[in-house]
């Protein structure tokens, strides 16, 4: 025996069986097929946009090679090139040395590695000015950020030895980062408003300083400024949400 839908009427027409379906069972029908054919539209319209950016990267990337090639190539260029790069290189280094004292682990060695490929006879033009311009760029970039770091105090830092330089949890066991390292401890943070100021704030909130840039040495500031400087080393070191910020300002060369 065949059981039959609610939805669909069966009848005897000359001894065959003839049905109907009910008019919601068709518009069920026909939602489903809406349905299929939205979603082939959405897969078709998926393909497309995917085949647009991977012709986009690929021509991007002929475009970059193209002009690494002729940076490379032009002999002529030279005579013009290498001149401006020195000229960039000389500024790079006279700002790193008037500028605060801020990331120099790794400022310092970009431009010695700079100055290096620049009296390499065998690097290439293309090779120096990309080397030059990529530093001169990240120099740029330090005026439109505020970065906070973890360190000893700039006058007088705290010696540690052995485990004493590391974190400890209350048993006692060294404490790991994400990544399996031993946590250091360290005297307070340091946090760069930009190019404007350069600070140190002790990691019991107990001082704060500031560096001079006339005087080149660090100079104490009031305890009111404290509360402001550790909400930017939240801020900073993504501790708390991004907000307006009042860094201590003093004329500066």
């Amino acid at each position: 025996m065949v059981n039959i839908p609610s939805s669909v009427k069966a009848f005897l027409i000359g001894g065959a069986v003839a049905m109907t379906i009910a008019p919601s069972a068709l518009a069920q029908a026909s939602a489903d097929e809406v349905a299929y054919s939205n979603i082939l539209e959405a897969i078709s319209a998926q393909k497309i946009s995917l085949a647009q950016q991977k012709l986009f990267v690929a021509q991007q990337d002929a475009e970059i090679k193209s002009l690494n090639e002729q940076i490379d190539g032009v002999e002529e260029w030279k005579a013009s090139i290498d001149p401006m790069v020195g000229k960039m290189t000389t500024s790079i280094a006279n700002k790193i040395k008037s500028d605060y004292p801020f990331d120099l682990n790794r400022r310092l060695p970009r431009l010695q590695s700079l100055e290096k490929t620049i009296k390499d006879p065998a690097a290439t033009v293309g090779e120096k000015y990309r080397k030059a311009l990529n530093i001169y760029k990240l120099e740029v970039n330090y005026g439109q950020s505020m970065e906070a770091q973890k360190g000893d105090h700039p006058i007088n830092p705290t010696i540690r030895v052995g485990d004493d330089r590391f974190e400890k949890d209350e048993d006692g066991k060294v404490k790991l980062d994400k990544n399996g390292l031993p946590v250091e401890v360290f005297d307070g943070s340091y946090l760069r408003y930009g190019r404007l100021a350069y600070v140190y704030l002790q990691a019991d909130g107990s001082q704060a300083l500031r560096y001079d840039l006339n005087a080149r040495e660090w100079v104490e500031l009031p305890k009111s400024s404290i509360a402001d400087i550790r909400r930017g080393v939240k801020i900073a070191s993504g501790e708390a949400a991004p907000n307006v910020v009042r860094a201590p300002l003093f004329p500066n060369p």
